[in-house]
C-alpha cells in the first residue's frame, strides 16, 4: 500500500525539527517508519545515528518489525544500520544510566531496575513526618527546573527535598533505581557530567519521538538538554490522546513544540481504522475534522450505549456478545476496557489475592498461570518470589531476568525459572488447591528444593530463614482461584478485559467501555480533561463497534446527551 499524500509530505520533509499531529488511525506507525528510513538515508554522518523512540514495548516491537520489512523490501535483505529504536526510558537507561549512573549514584556496580516488590527493599524507607514509607514508592517530578518529591497515592504528601535525596542516595548506593528515580539520576548525570551529554548528542544528532503527547516533564527536560546540546528533535502524536496527566504528560509539550520558531508543523487527518460513525463522534469530542477512509459496512457498526447493573455484569457481557455477532465480530476480537485496573479486575472475574510478601508473589504467579493463562506474568511473579528466597547479593537478578538479552548463565537461569513457573505437577503448585492446607505445603517443599537446585547448579546463595520467608500468612482455606461450576450450561462469555491505558495504540474490532456516570460525563464533555481523553482513546481503538456501558441508574440523565452526541441504542441503528 502506497503512502498517502499527507504521509509522503511528512516523510520527505528536510532534516529539520518537525511536529506532526496525527489523528487516531492515521497510519502514524507507517509514517514514522518511512520517515526514519528517509532520515537515515539523508544523514551524511557515519558516526551519528537516528533514534526513533516511543513509550511502550509493543510500539517498539512493531517499529522494529516494520522497519526491518521496509529495509528488506528496499535493499533486498540488508540489515538496518545507523538507527536505534527503543522506548524513551530504554534509550536513556542504555545510553546514560547503566554506563554512567554510578558517577552520581555512588554505587560500585552497574545500576539495575527494581519495581518495588523486591523483598530487600523493605530496608529502604523515607520518612513523611508520621511514618516510614518505601523509598521505591517515591513519586518524583520535575517542576520549574527542580525536583519535587511526594509519597502516597490518594493524598500524596510532599517530602522535603533533602530527606528524599538522602533516601534515594541510600538506595542508589546499592545500585538500585525505580522507573521514577531513573529519570532523576539521568538528569543528574547529564547536568553534572557534561561530557556525557556531549557524547550523547554527537551519537544521536536526530531524534524522532512517537506518542509525543506522553512526554512528561522529566522526559521533556532530558530532551531539551539534548536539543540545547545540538540534537534535532521531531515529535509525532496526538494531544487528544494524552492520558498520563497524573505523571505530568498532558500533550502540552507536543502542542507547544509545534509553535516554536524553526519547527515545521504537519497534520495527519485521515482515519484508516474506524467506520465513519465512530470518526464523526470522535470529531465531536475533540473538535477536529478528520476524515474516515473506510466505507460503513452494511451490518451493525458504529457507537452504541447500553445500561448495566453492578451486580448483573453477565447481562451486559451477554449483550455485548450479541452485538459482536450482529457486527460479524468473533468473541475473541471483542475487548472490554475500563478506566482503572480495579474495575478491569472486577469485570474479568478477578478474586482477592491471598498470601503476604514472597508467598503472595508465588500465589499471584499461580493465578496468572491457571486462571488467566498469562505465562509471561506468571514468570514475572515467580522471579520475584525466587529472588526473594536468595541472599541479598543477588538482589539485582530480577532486573537481569526481565531483560530479553543476557549472558549464557542468565539465559539458562531464565529457562529454569520458566520451567518451574509452568509446571503445576513438579514446580509451582496449582492454584485450584486449597491455599492453606494443600497449596502452601507443596509450595514450601518445592520452592526449597528449587533453591537448592539453584545453589548446586548455578552457584547462587540461599537467603536465611527460608521457612519464615515462606510463612503461611493471609492464606485461606479455599483455592487461590474459584473453579467454575461445570454443571452450569450457560456460562457468561469470556472476553479479554483490560484498561484503556493498556490498549492504547491498539486497533480493536469491537470495544465495550465500562464507565461510571462521572466517566461518561467526562467523555461527553470532550478532551479538555484527562477523563475525557481516556474516553476518547477508548472510542478510537474501535474499528467497527464501540459500546458504552453506562450504569442503569445514570442512564436517564445521560441518554439525551448520548443521543445528541451520536451514540445509538441497540436496535435503533440508523
Amino acid at each position: 500500500m502506497k503512502l498517502s499524500e499527507q504521509q509522503t509530505d511528512v516523510v520527505e520533509l528536510p532534516l529539520e525539527p518537525i511536529a506532526i499531529t496525527a489523528c487516531a488511525g492515521s497510519g502514524k506507525t507507517r509514517t514514522a517508519v518511512h520517515r526514519l528510513a528517509e532520515m537515515r538515508r539523508r544523514l551524511d554522518d557515519r558516526h551519528g545515528m537516528v533514534a526513533l523512540l516511543s513509550f511502550s514495548n509493543i510500539a517498539v516491537d512493531t517499529f522494529r518489525r516494520d522497519y526491518l520489512a521496509l529495509m528488506r523490501a528496499n535493499d533486498g535483505g540488508q540489515q538496518p544500520f545507523g538507527i536505534e529504536i527503543d522506548t524513551v526510558d530504554g534509550f536513556i537507561t542504555t545510553n546514560v544510566l547503566r554506563p554512567h549512573g554510578y558517577h552520581v549514584m555512588g554505587c560500585g556496580c552497574t545500576p539495575y531496575l527494581v519495581d518495588g516488590r523486591e523483598p530487600f527493599l523493605k530496608n529502604f524507607t523515607v520518612f513523611d513526618g508520621v511514618r516510614p514509607n518505601p523509598t521505591a514508592d517515591l513519586r518524583i517530578s520535575f517542576e520549574n527546573g527542580d525536583f519535587s518529591f511526594k509519597i502516597g497515592r490518594n493524598a500524596p504528601k510532599k517530602i522535603p527535598t533533602a530527606e528524599a535525596k538522602k533516601a534515594l542516595g541510600k538506595l542508589g548506593a546499592v545500585g538500585a533505581y525505580t522507573h521514577a528515580s531513573a529519570r532523576y539520576w539521568v538528569l543528574r548525570v547529564l547536568k553534572e557530567k557534561p561530557y556525557v551529554l556531549r557524547a550523547l548528542v554527537r551519537r544521536y544528532p536526530h531524534i524522532l519521538v512517537d506518542e509525543a503527547q506522553d512526554v512528561g516533564p522529566e522526559h521533556e527536560a532530558i530532551l531539551k538538554l539534548m536539543v540545547d546540546g545540538g540534537s534535532r528533535l521531531s515529535l509525532i502524536g496526538d494531544p487528544h490522546q494524552g492520558i498520563y496527566e497524573f505523571s505530568g504528560a498532558n500533550g502540552s509539550f507536543l502542542s507547544g513544540y509545534a509553535k516554536q520558531l524553526g519547527v515545521t508543523e504537519r497534520n495527519l487527518s485521515i482515519n484508516y481504522r474506524s467506520v465513519p460513525a465512530i470518526v464523526d463522534l470522535a470529531n465531536k469530542l475533540c473538535g477536529r475534522n478528520d476524515k474516515a477512509k473506510r466505507i460503513a459496512p452494511e451490518i451493525l457498526n458504529g457507537a452504541f450505549f447500553i445500561p448495566f447493573k453492578k451486580d448483573e455484569k453477565d447481562n451486559a457481557l451477554a449483550t455485548f456478545r450479541y452485538m459482536l455477532k450482529e457486527a460479524g465480530i468473533a468473541d475473541k476480537d471483542g475487548v472490554v476496557v475500563c478506566r482503572s485496573g480495579e474495575w478491569a479486575d472486577q469485570w474479568s472475574g478477578g478474586e482477592d489475592g491471598q498470601g503476604q510478601g514472597i508467598v503472595k508473589a508465588f500465589a499471584d504467579a499461580a493465578v496468572c498461570r491457571d486462571k488467566f493463562r498469562r505465562l509471561d506474568q506468571a514468570y514475572d511473579h515467580t522471579c520475584i518470589g525466587i529472588v526473594g528466597l536468595l541472599a541479598n547479593q543477588h538482589r539485582d537478578l530480577i532486573s537481569k531476568l526481565s531483560r530479553p538479552a543476557g549472558s549464557a548463565d542468565i539465559m539458562k537461569l531464565r529457562r529454569a525459572i520458566w520451567g518451574y513457573a509452568r509446571d503445576p505437577a513438579a514446580g509451582l503448585p496449582s492454584a485450584t488447591l486449597l491455599a492453606d492446607t494443600q497449596w502452601h505445603p507443596l509450595l514450601v517443599e518445592r520452592a526449597k528444593s528449587f533453591i537448592a537446585f539453584l545453589e548446586s547448579d548455578f552457584g547462587l546463595s540461599a537467603g536465611e530463614n527460608l521457612g519464615n520467608r515462606l510463612a503461611k500468612k493471609a492464606l485461606l482455606n479455599k483455592p487461590l482461584i474459584q473453579m467454575p461450576d461445570l454443571a452450569q450450561p450457560d456460562s457468561p462469555p469470556q472476553f479479554r478485559v483490560s484498561t484503556v491505558h493498556k490498549v492504547k495504540g491498539e486497533s480493536l474490532e469491537g470495544v465495550m467501555y465500562v464507565v461510571s456516570k462521572e466517566h461518561a460525563e467526562g467523555l461527553l464533555n470532550g478532551t479538555g480533561t484527562e477523563v475525557g481523553r481516556i474516553g476518547y482513546v477508548a472510542l478510537t481503538r474501535a474499528r467497527n463497534l464501540f459500546v458504552l456501558a453506562v450504569p442503569s441508574n445514570a442512564l436517564g440523565a445521560l441518554e439525551p446527551r448520548l443521543v445528541k452526541m451520536g451514540f445509538m441504542k441497540p436496535g435503533k441503528a440508523a
